[in-house]
């Protein structure tokens, strides 16, 4: 069998060195050039064509205008008509900014209508998907050890608290953590990169493969350090995924004790926060999640509500 394979090879080497240009001639199409879409500025809104990656004309230079005086880059300072890459990622960082908006890089009925007519929710990157009052608590990077991690995963179950999980890539490698089994008792997880670097050093597609497995792969993320800018903005919107950071971050990496931790979460949180913490640190344990809970509380405040059971892909906002 492998003189076969051997000869086989050989002969198509030799077809290929014989046939030449009329291979190349069979090879498979590039991917297929846009259409041409026509529209002004005065065409109803629901009149519009969907605009996609390639597309050109007067259509486009309409959205480019818009996104342009919406202070969205489209990669040169005036409408070019045609719908490339850079206008591709402001499309999408666009969408990333609206809640009700699917990041899909397509310009269809609700994204032109949210262009031109506005509304909708604003997506907040420090209070993310949040639309409640409560607050939520949520810890980044990695756990001591897996017991740990499902010690404190049930115990915030069992006190009816959702807890954000962001582990690392690594940290998931490493067995200390399972994405599937917090799902399995109601928290959130998120993607958090996979070995933890300051995003805004990286190039796009170094920022891009960051964000993918084994890191978790889902609808939202947070740059390690909470570092972004354009391009970690980009890499996000193209991975469908808008960025979670925080509204309060308690300091617990320095060393903070459990208590120190759990007055700065009840001193300093307010209606609809998220509050950053670490996993591998002093506050991950049903005592000090049981702590910040009466704590809030007797403040008005209360914590986001556990559900049972959650998703890889939320929906667009987690009510708590």
């Amino acid at each position: 069998m492998t003189t076969i394979r051997r000869h086989g090879i050989w002969r198509l080497l030799a077809a290929i060195a014989l046939a030449g240009p009329l291979l190349l001639m069979a090879a498979p199409a590039p991917e297929a050039v846009g259409a041409t879409r026509s529209c002004s500025t005065t065409t109803p809104v629901a009149s519009r064509p969907t605009l996609r990656y390639g597309d050109t004309g007067s259509c486009v230079k309409v959205l480019q205008n818009i996104l342009l005086k919406k202070g969205y880059s489209i990669g040169t300072s005036y409408a070019t008509g045609t719908f490339g890459s850079k206008t591709l990622g402001a499309v999408r960082r666009y969408q990333s900014s609206k809640l009700d908006l699917t990041i899909d890089g397509v310009v269809g009925p609700a994204t032109w209508n949210r262009l031109v007519n506005g509304g909708g929710r604003n997506y907040s990157i420090s209070s993310g998907p949040n639309t409640s009052s409560r607050v939520i608590l949520s810890y980044d990077d990695c756990p001591k050890s897996y017991s740990a991690f499902q010690s404190a995963v049930l115990g915030a179950q069992s006190l009816g608290i959702a807890l954000v999980l962001a582990p690392t890539g690594n940290c998931r490698n490493s067995g200390k953590f399972s994405a599937s089994y917090a799902r399995a008792h109601g928290h959130y997880v998120i993607n958090h990169s996979i070995s933890h670097p300051d995003l805004t050093t990286l190039s796009y597609s170094s920022v891009r493969y960051q964000l993918g497995s084994p890191g978790v792969v889902t609808s939202f993320g947070r740059p390690p350090y909470g570092a972004y800018d354009f391009t970690v903005r980009d890499a996000y919107a193209s991975k469908a995924m808008r960025m979670w950071l925080w509204d309060v971050d308690t300091g617990d990496w320095r060393g903070k004790t459990q208590s120190q931790v759990v007055s700065h979460v009840v001193n300093y949180s307010g209606s609809g926060d998220t509050v950053l913490m670490h996993m591998g640190w002093n506050a991950f344990n049903k005592s000090a999640f049981a702590a910040m809970k009466s704590g809030l509380a007797a403040k008005g405040l209360a914590v986001c509500r556990n559900p049972g059971t959650t998703t890889p892909t939320y929906p667009k906002t987690i009510g708590c």
